[in-house]
């Protein structure tokens, strides 16, 4: 059997929909890049709509990779829109200032004409080389700092850590 990432996604009318099952995390942040990326290439989806109605929590990486697909988004001029945001994962995105760069509700208050759900289907976890998580974990955490730089605190010692994992080896 194929593991699972705990995402549930799917494409309908250009909107790219994704649910979080579980928890949202560096484990599973490589394949919602890979879809919406994918989407967003394939079927020109300007919006994606990440549902965390079943989300039991976010580290962050998986909120830095949200930043980061927002601003991929952004460039392309589409939009990235988290619904059922309430509670703890509200919280843990808007105190690190990223209500202000993509649409955080607590329910689904500003998700006008985004049409039907469309049916979404579990995605598979892929395989991830160390070197691979390292990137994505440092590109994430530094989005996190670029959203706002108040977060550079927070998180200064993990993108030091990354920087210094990628690095070669160094001869002795």
């Amino acid at each position: 059997m194929t593991p699972v990432s705990g995402i549930l996604a799917g494409c309908i009318d250009g909107h790219v929909w994704v649910r979080i099952q579980g928890k949202g995390s560096h484990q599973n942040s490589r394949e919602l890049k890979a879809f919406v990326q994918h989407q967003v290439e394939t079927s020109g989806g300007q919006r994606v709509i990440v549902d965390l109605s079943l989300c039991t929590g976010m580290d962050s990486t998986f909120m830095g990779m949200l930043t980061c697909i927002a601003g991929r988004l952004d460039d392309a001029g589409g939009v990235l829109h988290v619904i059922h945001a309430a509670g703890r994962n509200g919280e843990l995105l808007r105190g690190l200032g990223l209500d202000e760069i993509f649409t955080v509700d607590d329910d689904e208050e500003h998700l006008n004409g985004s049409g039907p759900v469309p049916e979404c289907a579990a995605l598979e976890k892929e395989d991830c080389s160390k070197r691979e998580r390292t990137e994505i974990c440092l590109e994430c955490h530094e989005a996190l700092v670029t959203a706002d730089e108040r977060n550079a605190p927070k998180f200064r010692d993990v993108i030091e850590l990354m920087r210094a994992e990628r690095q070669p080896a160094m001869a002795h």
